[in-house]
């Protein structure tokens, strides 16, 4: 056999062979948060999401609210005030002026998309010093990995 099979960047794959034949497996490479926020989120999904301290699990949940939510949960109300980019009512605002109201947190906070709202995650694991490791699936089929 004569013919040159030329791969690019085949450092960025792991190499099996299995039954004579090669089997290239994309290594999972995880982006920066800067990447993170040149990305559009508009109809991705959650694969995986796991949100830990040192001590308990935070969160596994797959949707974006409900992983917020789980952190707002494990914060004192004053702390979330101080920190956060949503606004809130002490008050259940459900269906007024775009507010959500969450038993959990016993209070209203007002939508925002996807992109706003996983920046909004990362920022609290950060002022809490958690640890997050999430798998996105963008609207174009792409994976993406972001761990803290």
């Amino acid at each position: 056999m004569t013919d040159i099979i030329r791969i690019a960047n085949i450092e960025n794959y792991q190499q099996e062979i299995v039954d004579g034949s090669l089997i290239l497996i994309p290594k999972k490479t995880h982006i920066t948060e800067a990447e993170l926020n040149t990305i559009g989120f508009e109809n991705s999904s959650i694969l995986s999401c796991s949100i830990k301290n040192e001590d308990e699990t935070i969160s596994t949940k797959v949707t974006y609210r409900s992983i917020l939510i789980d952190i707002w949960k494990s914060m004192p109300t004053q702390k979330i005030f101080q920190n956060t980019t949503f606004n809130f009512k002490l008050s259940n605002e459900n269906g007024l002026k775009g507010y959500n109201w969450s038993p959990e947190i016993n209070m209203s906070f007002q939508n925002k998309d996807s992109k706003n709202t996983i920046k909004e995650i990362i920022n609290m694991v950060k002022i809490n010093k958690y640890n997050i490791n999430i798998c996105i699936r963008l609207e174009s089929n792409k994976t993406i990995l972001f761990k803290i």
